[in-house]
């Protein structure tokens, strides 16, 4: 039985990787910004609901 020096993983996880590493060129969003558009915006539609 031979055995190999590599410890991967199974290979969809090593396919996410390498598709989350790839630099898509678009606009760069911290993820910070995200929560704070994506919170303003609940807080928005909350105050629509309810007023």
């Amino acid at each position: 039985m031979t055995t190999t020096s590599r410890d991967s993983g199974p290979s969809s996880s090593i396919g996410i990787m390498r598709f989350f590493d790839a630099d898509s060129g678009g606009p760069k969003v911290s993820p910070e910004f995200v929560v704070a558009i994506a919170l303003a915006f609940t807080l928005f539609i909350a105050l629509l609901h309810f007023t």
